[in-house]
């Protein structure tokens, strides 16, 4: 058993600095095999994304005015960042212990999270945007990133997976630089959203491995204004 515990914490190692003691990170650190009713159980407690102190820091580093987060769920991330001495404000459209919240619906808040959806980011341009999972194929992510922009925001703080991963949709990737042609026309996947005309607008200038629940590839991204928009995206070669 204990050599079976020390190599589950060495491939933890391996994903990222799991430096930590906040209630999630020890959860994770404590299962050598976590099932998927782990895994459901503890996201539903407390977040989707597992922190750590250097993602942490990351965010406080990066966040000298402040952070507003915007699908905040729990509130844990947040409270975390509170505990820091950073200025937060969360936001959520269903807060927890709302009906409305398919996750949340039963789960205990850990911050004071109000209701309110993506359009309030235009009220906090001079803060960092904090994105922790942003819904897949939702469009709130792309207008929040939009929103902020032309509030004048200048950091974007995303914690999840990159493109065509379980985090925003393509054009929400799209604007945070991370496609350089359109998907969908360049290979006529029909499925996909077709993302031509739309410009990056935002530039990744930092990254922190966080640790996975099996499956997963979330990792935190930070990123700046482009203040000279990217070529809009279409089909390669055009």
């Amino acid at each position: 058993m204990a050599l079976r515990r020390q190599r589950h914490q060495d491939t933890a190692a391996q994903q990222a600095d799991v430096t930590g003691s906040n209630p999630l990170l020890l959860e994770f650190r404590a299962r050598l095999e976590p099932t998927h009713a782990d895994v459901e159980a503890l996201t539903a407690r407390y977040a989707f994304a597992i922190p750590t102190d250097r993602a942490l820091a990351a965010i406080q580093r990066y966040s000298a005015s402040g952070v507003v987060e915007i699908g905040a769920g729990t509130g844990y991330w947040a409270s975390l960042v509170r505990a820091l001495g950073v200025p937060i404000d969360a936001y959520d459209p269903a807060p927890p212990m709302s009906a409305d919240n398919k996750w949340f619906h039963s789960s205990a808040a850990w911050f004071e999270v109000q209701p309110a959806d993506e359009t309030v980011v235009a009220q906090h341009g001079d803060r960092t945007l904090l994105l922790v999972w942003p819904t897949r194929d939702q469009t709130w992510p792309a207008d929040a990133l939009e929103q902020f922009l032309a509030a004048g925001g200048r950091t974007v703080i995303h914690v999840g997976e990159g493109p065509g991963g379980r985090t925003g949709d393509a054009r929400y990737h799209a604007l945070l630089g991370g496609y350089v042609h359109c998907v969908a026309c360049t290979y006529g996947a029909h499925d996909l959203a077709c993302v031509c005309g739309t410009q990056a607008r935002w530039q990744q200038v930092d990254r922190v491995s966080l640790p996975h629940w099996p499956g997963h590839h979330d990792d935190l991204f930070v990123y700046s204004r482009r203040d000279v928009p990217g070529e809009p995206l279409g089909p390669r070669g055009r």
